[in-house]
């Protein structure tokens, strides 16, 4: 339990992306006005509004309108920040320029239509957020900076759950959109604090769940577990360890999970330990 998991990296991305230009970014070229989560714009009071379409369920009757919510669009191109681990994760980079410059042909025959008109066109730009929150939020007030603290229109990123937490809750600020390809921490889950982050994977749960069903498949019941101290890990390590531990009947039968030795390592950031 010491890397975040990645699932299908390439797939995932492109997922992101197209999350990422759909939700709240790309309908807004035509009323130059982006709304937040479950909100729509309406022509007479120039306003956001609640959408009443959309089902209850998806409503957050605690979300906050940010600062920063409705920002104008019109004869401005989209400006998107992929935050990546570039130091471990070069082919993100690579994939993630390689779809910008083939959404941004509207003759290769590729989502030629994606942008809504002819005149729209994508800018974006990739600083490394390394495995890191730290560097995350800080490559994210670089980006503000260099365009005269202006956030971008949509993040895509990060790769690691520690990078993607501590972005969030910066961009979240300013209502912007990010939507990761493989932050699987469980908390990110959670849509009242991060009423703007989506991914595109599943959470350590879900994971916790298929390492559980591995185990007794080899029929273990007595497991040690060692994990590092990011995010990542220390919460795939509590949901594994809940679901483990105790008595279970199940469809591997009537068994008893044991802990034998937990511990965590400590990841300095030097990369030591």
């Amino acid at each position: 339990m010491s890397s975040e998991a990645k699932g299908n990296p390439p797939l995932t991305l492109l997922f992101a992306l197209a999350y990422c230009l759909s939700f709240n970014i790309l309908p807004s070229i035509g009323m130059g006005v982006v709304c937040g989560p479950c909100k729509m714009y309406d022509e007479t009071s120039d306003t956001c509004i609640c959408n009443d379409a959309d089902p209850p369920q998806n409503r957050h009757s605690n979300f906050v309108e940010p600062r920063g919510e409705r920002r104008k669009l019109v004869n401005e191109n989209i400006r998107l920040l992929g935050l990546f681990d570039t130091d471990n994760w070069d082919w993100g980079e690579e994939l993630f320029n390689y779809t910008m410059s083939m959404i941004n042909d509207p003759n290769d025959g590729w989502q030629d239509d994606i942008l809504g008109n002819d005149t729209a066109f994508i800018e974006w730009e990739v600083k490394n957020s390394a495995c890191d929150g730290t560097t995350a939020s800080r490559a994210y007030w670089a980006y503000r900076t260099e365009h005269d603290d202006t956030p971008p229109h949509g993040l895509v990123g990060c790769r690691c759950s520690s990078a993607s937490i501590s972005s969030a809750n910066v961009a979240g600020l300013e209502g912007v959109v990010q939507v990761s390809p493989a932050s699987t921490a469980k908390e990110l889950g959670d849509r009242a604090e991060y009423p703007f982050f989506a991914r595109t994977v599943a959470s350590n749960l879900f994971f916790s769940k298929a390492i559980v069903a591995t185990l007794r498949g080899l029929d273990w019941d007595r497991v040690s577990v060692l994990q590092t101290d990011t995010p990542f890990s220390t919460g795939l390590s509590i949901d594994f360890q809940q679901l483990w531990t105790g008595e279970h009947d199940d469809a591997s039968g009537i068994w008893e999970g044991e802990i034998a030795y937990s511990h965590s390592i400590v990841i300095n950031r030097d990369d030591t330990v």
